[in-house]
């Protein structure tokens, strides 16, 4: 129910927001950020879905390409012509081969395994295996290639899901927090500066409040642009577990207010 008058409060004499007002619990609704969020989660669980089943899909297939290959295939020695290493991350090993089938020369170059690279020689043996109607489709001992591992759909799928429920998760801590919380001034006691990764720095609030059965709480936050230490802002926090509590307004939902 809503009032007319605003409350002061009893322990530090500040005017609660009218909206704070409210018996619990409050009517809220997601601000922009807040619908932004929820609409990222669901892209996240689409995508994660989507391309977890592809992935499992084109593991599958390969899966039963390299089975079928492994029941027609046939082994013979091919021959070094060439080993080399390319520029980058981890230096990848590659070795140029040929072998004769019917006659006919077929060459090849393929990545491999660097422990089984350091074993060629060029001009020495390596062994391989190919379709006798298909010389062209051939496999090398020692290379890298190999199926689509069947849990690395499982990873991909994992990953954007859990960062959606993650996401969702945040809006329900500010939803259950404003609906259900009590609100109270908080006085700032401390302002920090972090440093985070890349060299980038953010400013922490630290901060007291007062409990209505008695008693002083604390909490920290993301610092405003405006903090001063001694300066009062308002807090929302869980009656049952003061720890759980957020400076006021919240950045993913607000109180809802007809008209």
């Amino acid at each position: 129910m809503r009032t007319s008058d605003p409350k002061i409060d009893p322990v530090r004499g500040f005017t609660l927001p009218r909206e704070l007002m409210r018996s619990a619990p409050r009517d809220v609704r997601l601000t922009r950020g807040g619908r932004a969020l929820v609409a990222v989660a669901w892209l996240l669980a689409i995508a994660g879905i989507t391309s977890g089943a592809l992935l499992y899909r084109e593991a599958r297939r390969q899966a039963d390409a390299f089975a079928s290959f492994d029941r027609g295939a046939v082994s013979t020695t091919a021959i070094v012509d060439r080993l080399w290493r390319k520029k980058g991350d981890g230096e990848p090993a590659y070795a140029g081969f040929h072998f004769v089938v019917n006659g006919e020369r077929v060459e090849g170059q393929v990545r491999m395994r660097t422990s089984a690279w350091r074993e060629l020689r060029v001009a020495g043996p390596l062994g391989v295996r190919y379709l006798p109607d298909e010389p062209d489709r051939w496999a090398v001992d020692g290379a890298r290639d190999g199926p689509l591992a069947a849990p690395v759909a499982y990873v991909v799928a994992t990953i954007p899901t859990v960062a959606s429920l993650l996401c969702m998760a945040a809006v329900r801590r500010q939803r259950t927090l404003l609906s259900e919380g009590r609100a109270a001034p908080a006085r700032i006691t401390t302002l920090k500066k972090r440093h985070g990764s890349h060299g980038a720095t953010h400013h922490e609030i630290r901060y007291e409040f007062p409990l209505l059965g008695g008693g002083m709480a604390a909490g920290r936050a993301a610092a405003p642009k405006s903090s001063v230490v001694g300066s009062t802002i308002f807090v929302v926090y869980d009656p049952d577990r003061p720890a759980r509590n957020q400076p006021y307004p919240f950045s993913l939902v607000t109180p809802f207010t007809a008209g």
